[in-house]
């Protein structure tokens, strides 16, 4: 068999926050939704995918190099030879290239595969093996991110106009008005957002939507389903048991419809879908009545949509209706979606309304919702497009923080003796901040519970981003409720009273 390409790569400067993995909703240095005066808007580059690079192994205070090992410039497209192949009509993976890049004090290999689809697309995977046989995997949708490593035409275009805002050309029914916004990846950067999944010895595959390149939500829904049906093809190197997915804003769409049509023998344990639409049939009247009726700024409202709903439209009518959008309703939703499936939202999401994930949850029994809830409701007239303040509040948001050790912790074996995270006490005293004002409130806060236990769990150890040394998460969670609640809690004695609940409000 011919050795794929080592692929090229020019140096690009990632985004990076401090020494730890960050978790932003919008592209590093730019806002989700760059409202233009004429209304025509930037769409979101809201996800999970715009996860800073982390520069420190949990083990250590030495920052971990993401730097590529070559800038080798063979072509990845014209050597690829490497082919896990089915009939015609099934799912076919090529390796386009392969490279090894460090990352926690080793070296890694990532391979970039095409998937061709049984429907005629394709969809592109950075797959990272793991250091051992029969691996947890974790897979992280994203929607955004720019891409140059394909050999298609259409990435190198929009690679070579460079990151910004451009016009919408290449997505359906192109309006001359529309605008998206635009970030090339660094694969060393997708390389080092995979930090915590290497250090728990995890495989990891991105999994790209090319937001940029068109196509409908079908055809996102379809990338996301990729990495499930090539994990079929290497039950040596993975674990088809223990699969975890997440993603956020259009990432957590992908991440949800791709988790419900996975196949039944790759199918994820725990997805995390992060401020995730899960209705089109209700997202349409909350974008074109409810928000917009009630909005200073209409035209930023019908602006920041419309690339999403011509790309939605194709697939599901305008407005969504009939047999061709249920699939896209909590009602067709529900029955396909499998393992756990955790919905962290923010209640002044503008966005995507905080009722979608209450109605999902409603709606399905293994549906888990994590909210941040706040003293007021959310403000139409005045707000503006964004998921709220969630992701922006602490050194590591707390909505990182559970997303990740509910990865981890569900997709470990349970023969590991310990398993990796990252935390911060500060940022979860902000959280709990909001719970404890519900709490008093009188509000049913019972959906905390599963995380705080997970948090709390004895096998947690995580990188405290404050101290930046590895400390016992309960240890942390336990200073944390201690002072959010004016307890004494040890870790031991925290565990014992998350079994009964939470504390008595002071």
């Amino acid at each position: 068999m011919q050795r794929p390409a080592r692929i090229p790569l020019a140096s690009r400067r990632p985004c990076r926050a401090g020494p730890f993995l960050v978790l932003a909703l919008a592209a590093c240095g730019s806002d989700p939704a760059a409202t233009e005066s004429d209304g025509t808007t930037s769409a979101s580059t809201g996800d999970a995918t715009s996860t800073a690079s982390p520069t420190t192994d949990p083990t250590s205070t030495a920052p971990t190099s993401t730097a590529p090992t070559s800038t080798a410039t063979t072509d990845a497209t014209t050597d690829a030879s490497t082919s896990d192949t089915g009939a015609a009509g099934e799912w076919q993976f090529v390796t386009l290239a392969e490279q090894t890049f460090p990352l926690n004090n080793t070296e890694v290999l990532v391979e970039f595969i095409r998937a061709d689809r049984p429907d005629g697309g394709r969809s592109f995977l950075l797959y990272q093996h793991a250091p051992a046989a029969q691996a947890p995997l974790v897979i992280q949708t994203q929607p955004y991110a720019g891409i140059d490593w394909t050999g298609e035409e259409v990435d190198e275009r929009w690679a070579q106009q460079g990151d910004g805002s451009h016009p919408d050309v290449d997505a359906p029914a192109y309006n001359e008005k529309d605008n998206i916004a635009y970030a090339l990846q660094d694969p060393a950067e997708a390389v080092g957002a995979n930090n915590v999944w290497a250090f728990n010895g995890f495989a990891a595959i991105h999994a790209y939507g090319r937001f940029y390149a068109g196509g409908t939500v079908a055809d996102d829904a379809l990338d996301a389903v990729a990495p499930y049906a090539f994990a079929r093809t290497r039950p040596d190197e993975i674990d088809l048991a223990r699969i975890g997915a997440f993603g956020s804003s259009w990432g957590g769409m992908m991440a949800l419809f791709g988790a419900s049509q996975a196949p039944p023998d790759a199918a994820p344990r725990v997805v995390v879908p992060i401020s995730a639409p899960s209705d089109f049939a209700a997202l349409w009247t909350w974008s074109t009545d409810t928000f917009l009726a009630q909005s200073n700024n209409p035209a930023m409202v019908t602006g920041f949509y419309s690339p999403y709903w011509r790309r939605a439209t194709p697939v599901l009518g305008s407005p969504p209706a009939g047999a061709a959008a249920e699939p896209y309703t909590h009602a067709g939703l529900c029955p396909g979606l499998p393992g756990t499936v955790i919905l962290p939202h923010d209640a002044w999401d503008a966005i995507i309304p905080i009722t979608q994930t209450q109605g999902l949850a409603a709606a399905c029994a293994n549906v888990e919702p994590l909210y941040w809830p706040r003293a007021a409701p959310l403000d139409l007239e005045t707000a503006t497009m964004t998921h709220g303040p969630f992701a922006g509040e602490g050194l590591v948001p707390s909505v990182l923080i559970y997303t990740y050790a509910a990865l981890a912790l569900q997709l470990a074996r349970p023969e590991a003796a310990d398993v990796y995270s990252v935390t911060s006490g500060p940022s979860l005293v902000l959280h709990l901040q909001l719970v404890l004002a519900e709490q008093k409130a009188g509000k049913d806060v019972a959906w905390i519970l599963p995380r705080l236990r997970e948090l709390a769990d004895p096998r947690l150890q995580a990188l405290v981003a404050e101290l930046n040394q590895l400390q016992p998460s309960a240890a942390v969670l336990a200073s944390a409720v201690n002072e959010v609640w004016q307890t004494a809690f040890d870790a031991d004695g925290l565990r014992a009273q998350l079994e009964l609940g939470l504390p008595d409000p002071p």
